[in-house]
């Protein structure tokens, strides 16, 4: 019973002593605030240095003496004196006409006769001739109307006034548009009124119109040549006037 407190006190020392080898914890860090520094200013562009400067080297300035204009000096020409002969008595040259200075007609024999006459200018030939158109009669049973309109026409026609007399016929045209005759005289008024590729198509369309009427055929054609001479198609004009004589022997 004596060491019973001995004991007792044993596992306490024991337990004591492992406490004190126990190796202490070290409390965990703390992280501290970073305060971001400021950007740096940026660097001024460095200067290019500056380019030499050239001094000028202004020409020295000598001073001479003042001439007092006393010193005599000689100007020796330097061309040398001509010559004049007396003028050479004028030369009659035949063949000039009289009345003109003689002064004028001191020619030589050699000039004369290099001078070559002057050609007279050759006629202009135009490549076709004007082809004649020939007028036509309106076909029997014509309208009252149309008779009247075509009267019309021919009065302005003949007074030179070719806008109304195309007026009048165009209104011919539209009581009776198979009419070949009024197509035919239109075509006409067109050739006077210097508007050929319409003439043209008047003429083809009154060909065509004309049917049996060989006599108003063979007039056309002849129209559709002078409408191509007028526009300078001269191997189409001799072709419409080879065919317009081509119905001489039908």
């Amino acid at each position: 019973m004596k060491n019973k407190p001995l004991l007792i006190c044993l596992p306490l020392f024991l337990l004591a002593a492992g406490c004190s080898t126990a190796p202490e914890r070290q409390p965990a860090p703390i992280a501290k605030a970073v305060t971001p520094k400021p950007p740096a200013p940026p660097k001024p562009p460095a200067k290019k240095p500056a380019p030499p400067v050239v001094k000028k080297q202004v020409p020295e300035t000598k001073t001479y003496a003042i001439d007092d204009g006393k010193s005599t000096f000689k100007v020796e020409p330097s061309v040398p004196a001509f010559k004049i002969d007396p003028l050479a008595p004028p030369v009659e040259v035949p063949g000039v006409a009289a009345g003109v200075p003689a002064t004028t007609t001191a020619m030589t024999g050699s000039m004369v006769q290099g001078i070559a006459p002057l050609a007279a200018p050759a006629p202009v030939v135009p490549v076709m001739p004007a082809v004649a158109i020939e007028d036509v009669a309106l076909p029997a049973g014509s309208s009252p109307a149309v008779i009247a309109l075509l009267s019309e026409a021919d009065r302005n026609r003949a007074a030179g006034d070719l806008d109304t007399a195309v007026m009048a016929t165009e209104r011919a045209l539209r009581i009776d548009s198979r009419n070949p005759a009024l197509t035919y005289k239109l075509a006409q008024l067109r050739i006077k009124q210097a508007k050929p590729q319409l003439a043209e198509e008047l003429a083809g369309k009154a060909a065509l119109l004309a049917g049996n009427n060989l006599d108003l055929k063979r007039k056309s054609w002849l129209l559709i040549a002078e409408a191509r001479r007028m526009q300078q198609n001269y191997q189409g004009a001799k072709e419409a006037k080879a065919k317009a004589e081509g119905f001489f022997g039908r």
